[in-house]
């Protein structure tokens, strides 16, 4: 009896030691994500650059040849409430990533990651939003038959909460919500250095 006792408490304080562990390294590798731009829970990538030097036609003819060189996949953006007629860019656009979509699976498939960007210029001045984020499955036949996300705002709000609950825990796990928002970033913080350093007039 006292042996078995022995066991369930070295167990119990083996399981502590491990749960505290996978906590603590959750926490270093999600750190990204409390710092992903959230503004009234819509994930939202802007600013404003200041540029000596450069005049507003300038910026917006590089602003819009930037645009079209470097993404491949683009269209009009004609539903936006975030419309301005005198924007160099207010179009969709989408790049590409890969992954598995749940804790199990083992076959990659290729995403989506659209956006919105628009982008406004005046005077040794530009600036850049990005928002309306979702991402989506290339394969129409997967998008309409598999679980998968499309939220990165949702993600964010599950993964910083307490526990992710048992749906959410069974078919993503942390891991995984932290691999679709990092896709995510990396996007659009690729996108965004591309941009300035386009607008700078360094070579594209």
């Amino acid at each position: 009896m006292n042996k078995l006792l022995l066991l369930s408490i070295l167990l119990l304080i083996t399981k502590a030691g491990f749960s505290q562990a996978g906590k603590d390294s959750v926490d270093t590798q999600g750190a990204f994500i409390y710092q992903m731009p959230m503004v009234n829970e819509h994930l939202i990538y802007a600013d404003t650059v200041t540029l000596n030097n450069h005049n507003k036609n300038q910026l917006y003819m590089t602003a819009r040849k930037w645009f079209f060189s470097y993404f491949k996949y683009h269209r009009p953006d004609t539903l936006s409430k975030d419309s301005d007629s005198n924007s160099a860019i207010l179009n969709q656009a989408g790049v590409t990533f890969k992954m598995t979509t749940t804790s199990v699976s083992v076959v990659k498939y290729t995403f989506y990651l659209i956006f919105s960007i628009k982008i406004n210029c005046t005077d040794n001045k530009y600036t850049y939003k990005i928002f309306d984020i979702y991402f989506v499955p290339k394969n129409d036949l997967f998008r309409n038959l598999s679980y998968y996300q499309h939220s990165p705002e949702y993600l964010i709000g599950i993964y910083t909460r307490k526990h992710l609950g048992m749906a959410n825990s069974i078919n993503m796990g942390r891991k995984k919500v932290r691999e679709y928002l990092k896709n995510t970033d990396d996007g659009i913080r690729a996108s965004i250095a591309s941009l300035n350093q386009a607008m700078k007039g360094d070579k594209l």
